[in-house]
């Protein structure tokens, strides 16, 4: 028989493990048993207004990094309040043009690749001073759960369902991307796309686009999501509902 050295067959060993490991991540769906993808399920969007949606959507743009989620929401957020420009002249709010404006050193430094990300609080900050800076007058509500019971649970499903009425609103959802998706829990920023409050389901315009399209979950496990703690914050984090009142430019 053949010598083999201990080096040899630890490194047998360990390219017997990793061949399950592959073959079970090729298996895996795409999608958690708490995500349902819009492109599955889309009768929503096509039979009632889902005003959120509509506005959303021309200006679904991806996050360019893997901590730049916080950037490319309130990128969308901007655009989905503002509409679309009239004059030609005019540009529609873009990720680079957004960080120019702010010329902000931190959150340039957070949403680049290996980046932070940006906590709950900072969140907000970025979005009053992103309305600012574009002149979009707006009212700003920031909203924490404080547990998982059901009376928490029924403010949340107020929230999304007022919110659901007109565009004139829009929802940045900040909650752990894994409790919904079912792959690697991390501290995530999307804006909320729809709410079907017949069913009880957000929809979640994630844009984290390498790897996923909009996903349906239930408010609950929304709920969940937000109350999961993360690296930035510990307390968990909640939603941002931005309120136009006019836009001067």
């Amino acid at each position: 028989m053949k010598h083999v050295t201990i080096a040899a067959l630890l490194a047998l060993c360990a390219g017997w493990l990793a061949v399950p490991a592959v073959a079970q991540e090729q298996t895996k769906p795409k999608f958690g048993p708490d995500a349902v993808p819009i492109t599955r399920d889309a009768a929503f969007v096509r039979t009632d207004p889902a005003p959120d949606y509509w506005a959303l959507t021309p200006f679904y743009v991806p996050q360019t990094t893997g901590s730049a989620c916080s950037l490319a929401s309130v990128t969308m957020m901007l655009n989905a309040l503002r509409g679309l420009p009239a004059a030609a002249s005019e540009r529609l709010v873009t990720a680079r043009d957004l960080l120019d404006r702010l010329d902000d050193d931190h959150w340039r430094a957070a949403v680049a690749e290996d980046g932070e990300g940006v906590s709950f609080g900072e969140l907000a900050d970025y979005v009053r001073r992103s309305l600012d800076a574009y002149g979009i007058a707006a009212d700003v509500e920031v909203w924490r759960p404080r547990d998982a019971s059901p009376e928490t649970l029924a403010e949340l499903r107020r929230i999304l369902a007022d919110n659901e009425r007109s565009a004139d609103d829009i929802i940045l959802l900040a909650f752990d991307q894994g409790t919904l998706t079912g792959d690697v829990g991390l501290g995530h920023i999307a804006p909320l796309g729809a709410y079907d409050p017949a069913t009880g389901r957000a929809l979640v315009m994630d844009p984290d686009r390498a790897w996923y399209v909009p996903y349906w979950t239930p408010d609950a496990r929304l709920l969940d999501a937000m109350l999961k703690p993360d690296r930035a914050d510990p307390t968990g984090s909640g939603l941002i509902r931005v309120r136009s009142r006019r836009v001067s430019g």
